[in-house]
């Protein structure tokens, strides 16, 4: 009633003439229907609808004008102005995925949940309203950072930058990884490795984590990590810490905001499994993609690379100073979360760290180490030499713009022109024992080796005038890894995916330690159909009284775990792994501890 009221006042006052323009006004969005009518009574076809209405006349009584009718009125004269074209679904989603990538996160989850009431059930809104929830959970707990430095780099070698041993990325496909896709175009393998963990797609095409180890002559079958960290979207750059007891890494499969995020699980020694995997929260994760953590040997930095502010085909490298206890707040305001997670460094100049800049050794003789450390030597002072210069030059052209204090610039340029001689003449020391090497490599006819060497000391150099400076490694050769033969998927296990699915004829499982694929519980039983082709399934009645399903007998957990994703794929997204001792239920670490023994 109150809205017919509303609409008759103001087509009538439409109609008369009554609607004069207004010079200063606030807007009053009407509800469409309401819109629909008065482009009826104005007999127009326009897609808006715009007039001002005295306020004095219609809101005398407040109580005819409920306030969803508008979202701001001032006083006197306020001006209508809406759009009577009906948004869809996607477009609602375009706004939102805009929105949420501007960090305002409250806004993107009112047009995701107004797309999903336009398409219920299409299921693309309902994740996005999960993701932007998992982002404002994640705002509650966010890490005061300190950045140091950050930099653009191609997204086809920016890993090249990080500071890890050189010549170990091998370029993908390799005899680890059968393919190359964004963002993954290489797999590091260090010199000399007795073990690796690495990222490589499986058939269809998705990304999960392996580990494999050297043998004798044969690296054995790449095996899945955990259940934990195989999902059925991707999981990509795994990397070790120091003590080789956290892995860092990234997915797009597991709790997160969208994209690629970056999570970290730790190893239970006592479980002998990797722990559940946590989602690091920002800066380091945000709505765009975040991937290839890794914290530095020296324990001073560490460094991520994402593409929340880089254009197409490139990532920054963000570097933060490494705290080991960050403190954590919580942050409402838009403006405060997207200041926070562009990392912006406060670049010192005279904090000159060459340290920083990507470094190692190929220490295959005592002559040979030598020449790496003083190539590494060289490179470190041209790298300072390049950053002093131009501080200099960045002081003389604040000085000739009149920016600071004349006489506090001029010392900081005296000061810094100071330090120039020591570090030239240090190099020119350096290039002379160098000289000294590679004539002793001539001599020797090891030219070859001299020349992969001297390769380390004409590195790129980028990050001039910040505390950080990113060196460039070269690839490393191809990988000359020879993997041991994979056991056959179904070898000892009861497993198959066909056209018509089957319920085991035999409910009793095998004595001793077996695992299976739960696949769903229902109230109901479940038919043929409902299996997706998958057999044996089991069906039990749980102690609610609810029917639990689960699929396939298989006698290790890597079987089991090896045919997962394969689950999932046929649209049991939820499906895990479960334990069984002699035909009872047992938990995962339970069942492990006892194969062990």
């Amino acid at each position: 009633m109150k809205r017919q009221i509303f609409v008759v006042v103001l087509a009538l006052m439409i109609v008369t003439g009554g609607v004069t323009a207004s010079a200063q006004s606030d807007t009053l969005v009407v509800r469409r229907d309401t819109i629909d009518i008065l482009r009826g009574v104005m007999g127009g076809a326009a897609d808006t609808v715009s007039v001002s209405v005295d306020t004095s006349a219609l809101f005398d009584s407040p109580r005819l004008v409920p306030e969803d009718y508008f979202r701001s009125v001032g006083e006197g004269r306020v001006s209508v102005e809406t759009a009577s074209k009906k948004k869809t679904s996607g477009d609602l989603i375009a706004e939102g995925d805009s929105l949420k990538a501007g960090y305002e996160f409250e806004k993107a989850l009112e047009r995701y949940i107004a797309a999903d009431a336009l398409s219920p059930g299409s299921g693309v809104a309902s994740k996005k309203i999960e993701e932007v929830r998992n982002a404002l959970n994640m705002t509650e707990l966010f890490t005061l950072a300190k950045p140091v430095a950050k930099a653009q780099f191609s997204v086809y070698d920016f890993f090249l930058f990080y500071p890890m041993s050189p010549v170990s990325w091998r370029p993908s496909p390799n005899s680890l990884d059968s393919s190359s896709q964004y963002p993954v175009y290489a797999t590091y393998v260090p010199q000399g490795s007795e073990s690796v963990y690495y990222s490589a797609s499986d058939p269809s095409g998705v990304r999960n984590l392996y580990f494999s180890s050297k043998g004798d002559s044969l690296w054995s079958a790449p095996r899945l990590l955990d259940e934990r960290l195989t999902t059925s979207g991707n999981e990509i750059f795994p990397v070790l810490s120091r003590d080789r007891k956290r892995l860092y890494f990234a997915s797009d499969g597991l709790y997160g905001m969208g994209g690629y995020d970056l999570y970290y699980s730790d190893w239970d020694e006592y479980a002998r499994r990797w722990g559940e995997p946590v989602n690091m929260g920002f800066p380091y994760s945000s709505p765009a993609d975040d991937f290839l953590l890794m914290d530095t040997m020296d324990g001073k930095y560490t460094i991520f690379a994402s593409t929340r502010e880089s254009p197409k085909d490139s990532v920054c490298i963000y570097v933060l100073e490494y705290q080991a206890n960050p403190d954590r707040v919580k942050i409402a305001s838009p403006e405060e979360r997207r200041s926070l997670s562009s990392l912006s460094p406060v670049n010192d100049p005279t904090r000159i760290d060459a340290g920083s800049a990507v470094r190692g050794s190929i220490p295959h003789s005592d002559e040979m180490r030598l020449y790496s450390e003083t190539a590494s030597r060289i490179s470190e002072i041209r790298d300072s030499i390049y950053l002093v210069e131009s501080s200099i030059d960045a002081l003389r052209s604040s000085l000739l713009s009149g920016a600071g204090n004349p006489g506090e610039v001029g010392e900081a340029i005296a000061l810094r022109q100071g330090s120039l001689k020591p570090l030239r003449d240090s190099l020119s020391a350096a290039e002379a024992r160098l000289k000294i090497i590679e004539d002793s490599f001539l001599h020797k006819g090891t030219g070859a080796g001299n020349g992969r060497l001297k390769r380390s000391a004409d590195r790129q150099v980028v990050g001039a005038g910040s505390a950080y400076t990113f060196s460039k490694n070269p690839f490393g050769p191809p990988l000359d890894i020879r993997l041991a033969a994979a056991a056959p998927a179904e070898a000892g296990a009861e497993f198959r995916i066909s056209s018509v699915g089957r319920f085991a004829y035999d409910k009793q499982l095998p004595e001793g330690i077996v695992y299976q694929i739960h696949i769903f519980t229902r109230s109901s039983h479940a038919s043929l159909d409902d299996l997706s082709g998958l057999s044996p399934v089991y069906e039990r009645l749980t102690y609610n009284l609810r029917y639990s399903y689960s699929a396939g007998v298989f006698r290790s957990y890597p079987a089991a775990l090896s045919r997962l994703n394969d689950v999932r794929a046929l649209g049991f997204e939820d499906a895990y792994i479960e334990a069984y001792k002699d035909g009872k239920e047992i938990t995962l670490d339970a069942a492990f501890a006892a194969s062990r023994e």
